[in-house]
């Protein structure tokens, strides 16, 4: 039978709410300002520039005595009213009204370290990984392959992956090991993709945790840079690059097993929604069951399901939760999940995209 080398499609995404997928860096206040806007500034090249005064000053602020709390709040005080962010700007985004209020009040605060966490970017550019949407991908897949596999493997990731990817095999050691030849996903490419301009902004994600019949805010208060999206009044879509190399997946001498062979796009999205809704009520129903004051929260989960209509329901990035990021509960080695969760603007759960095929599809 021939097949095509490789089948490219096109998907829009529509972001439903925020996303946050992080650089793995923390910004220190030194690192940026705070005005109409948040300022990566760039402290390097604009100390290179000081005067000969301002550069004095500034070392006596960096001196011996830079540890105590005065001296911290003066160097921080300095940074902000001294430098000239239309010059030294590396980027800049958007900073929402609780942040920037934070932000103020904690200024003064030395013990306060005021860390922001930024989103992925190349350059000045926030983007979304291949790597990330492919993960998401293939975490929803091994659930479909858990729905019509028993697993015996029930302690390492990788034995239960290889277990329902039937990619196990038997080292010279006698040991089984993941075969990473026979992983139908290395037939699966899928590129960055960036964002578009002013789709970000810092806001503050708060942890709240279930306890005595209510929903609580934690002291977990995060300033992250997250997206906008739909259900928080600003659309943000993308478009989405998917190749599949059917001529790897149906080929027997690359060594993935044949039950692979029918994977498509349409099998994948719709592994992806049935995954993802399920994920969405049970989450929505270890939060919010036995709880009182749940109840703008809940029409939030029911407005993702609304507005994921005509389209497929997807997840990605921090934030997500557990029982979006595993494949099956009776797999899940933390079993006191459920009671607390990340929201964004106090009601917002993260992470929530619709996926759409656009008509384009190549073959080569």
């Amino acid at each position: 039978m021939n097949y095509p080398r490789q089948e490219t499609y096109k998907i829009k995404a529509e972001i439903l709410t925020p996303v946050h997928i992080g650089d793995g860096t923390e910004l220190e206040p030194l690192e940026y300002v705070i005005k109409d806007r948040f300022y990566k500034v760039n402290m390097e090249e604009w100390l290179s520039t000081l005067s000969d005064k301002k550069t004095e000053e500034f070392k006596k602020l960096t001196g011996k005595d830079y540890a105590q709390k005065t001296t911290l709040v003066a160097l921080r005080t300095f940074v902000r009213n001294i430098i000239d962010i239309g010059k030294y700007t590396e980027w800049t985004v958007n900073v929402s009204n609780e942040a920037k209020k934070k932000y103020e009040e904690k200024f003064d605060e030395p013990e306060n370290q005021l860390s922001m966490s930024p989103f992925i970017r190349t350059g000045s550019k926030p983007f979304l990984p291949g790597s990330s949407i492919k993960g998401a991908l293939r975490t929803a897949y091994l659930n479909f392959l858990k729905g019509k596999t028993p697993v015996k493997e029930k302690n390492r990731a990788d034995l239960i992956e290889g277990e329902l990817f039937k990619a196990n095999i038997e080292g010279r050691d006698g040991r089984i090991r993941f075969d990473i030849d026979k992983d139908p996903f290395r037939a699966i490419k899928i590129k960055d993709v960036f964002l578009p301009e002013n789709a970000t902004f810092f806001g503050e994600v708060t942890n709240y945790k279930k306890k005595d019949g209510r929903i609580n805010p934690t002291t977990i208060q995060i300033l992250s840079e997250v997206t906008y999206g739909s259900l928080i009044g600003k659309p943000v879509s993308i478009e989405l690059e998917i190749s599949l190399d059917k001529k790897v997946l149906c080929n027997r001498e690359c060594s993935i097993d044949k039950m692979h062979e029918t994977v498509n796009l349409k099998s994948l999205l719709e592994a992806c929604d049935n995954f993802y809704k399920n994920a969405l009520n049970e989450e929505k129903d270890k939060f919010l069951s036995g709880i009182s004051g749940g109840e703008v929260i809940s029409k939030v989960y029911q407005q993702i399901l609304d507005y994921a209509k005509g389209g497929y329901l997807f997840r990605l990035g921090w934030g997500s939760g557990l029982m979006s990021m595993t494949i099956a509960q009776e797999l899940r080695t933390e079993r006191k999940y459920g009671k607390s969760k990340h929201l964004v603007m106090g009601k917002y759960p993260m992470g929530f995209l619709k996926l759409s095929v656009s008509n384009k599809v190549t073959s080569k």
